[in-house]
């Protein structure tokens, strides 16, 4: 928890405007002054970059089929659900970049569509990576990443499905014909998809792969989890600059508990309920809101 408190901490450091001179993980990039903050993070993904066709399945594949049945099915439900919500949030991310230059925002910096395409970029990648999962190791049926998607949507909740595949659509649709706000996009994208499923979903294939099971699946979700910290820091920095009402943060608040439960079973209530956790304490570092930090 510790850790996890830290990274938070550092992540919601990463977006606030009024900090000078802050390294991060180590390295020499530095957050030298508000305007600078697109160029943050470039240089941060660039650090970044992995390969989804290099990580080794062969041990993946052997191990699926010697997993017993419950384990298998738990873990089928987590990365069903990523193979089909990581095409989605790949597909519905560049109407971000167009609302982003008609935004009115804190710092008027021109750079925000940029780094929404650097996102774009991870989250095609991840995309890979999940295909190459479900083809390799989970062995769904399809010749296609479309028809596997498709093989992969019945092992998955609707609340998840309704998540992905209507409300994110939907909003990329608003914001491209300019009938939502930013700071409505981001809400969902970047604290509820990315920052509490995704950071559920994670964690627990991390806790449960954490025995040596399915290695190649887990360097592939560490680097994922990786990609991810910097897009919920992200999204964060897009917080601060549209600078949302309080009624709009109370609302995204209140959705962070329903978002976690889309995992249904398959993820751990007490993951869960961290995961949703984490909104509250983000928007709080990143001083946004008064609610108390994550205990």
């Amino acid at each position: 928890m510790a850790d996890e408190q830290l990274r938070d901490t550092r992540v919601a450091i990463l977006a606030d405007p009024r900090l000078r001179d802050h390294k991060v993980m180590g390295g020499g990039d530095v957050f030298a002054n508000r305007s600078s903050w697109p160029n943050f993070f470039s240089r941060l993904v660039a650090r970044l970059q992995w390969n989804p066709g290099a990580i080794d399945l062969t041990q993946d594949a052997r191990d699926w089929q010697a997993l017993p049945a419950e384990r298998r099915d738990r873990l089928l439900k987590i990365l069903a659900g990523f193979c089909v919500a990581e095409e989605a949030v790949a597909e519905h991310l560049t109407p971000y970049a167009d609302a982003a230059r008609a935004a009115t925002l804190e710092s008027q910096e021109t750079l925000m569509a940029w780094v929404f395409f650097l996102q774009r970029r991870d989250e095609q990648r991840h995309a890979v990576l999940f295909d190459r999962i479900a083809a390799e190791v989970l062995q769904l049926p399809g010749d296609t990443p479309a028809e596997r998607r498709d093989a992969a949507r019945a092992h998955v909740a609707p609340a998840f499905l309704e998540v992905f595949e209507q409300q994110l659509p939907a909003m990329a649709t608003e914001l491209a014909a300019g009938r939502a706000e930013l700071d409505e996009g981001i809400s969902l994208y970047h604290m509820l998809l990315e920052g509490v499923i995704f950071d559920a979903g994670q964690h627990a294939l991390l806790e449960d792969l954490a025995d040596g099971t399915l290695p190649g699946v887990r360097e592939g979700i560490e680097r994922v989890e990786r990609d991810e910290r910097w897009h919920v820091g992200f999204g964060l920095r897009c917080l601060i600059e549209t600078k949302p009402s309080d009624e709009h943060l109370d609302d995204l608040l209140r959705r962070s508990a329903a978002a976690a439960e889309v995992w249904g079973d398959a993820v751990p209530a007490a993951t869960r309920e961290q995961s949703a956790r984490k909104v509250a304490h983000r928007l709080h570092v990143a001083q946004l809101t008064d609610a108390p930090a994550l205990a």
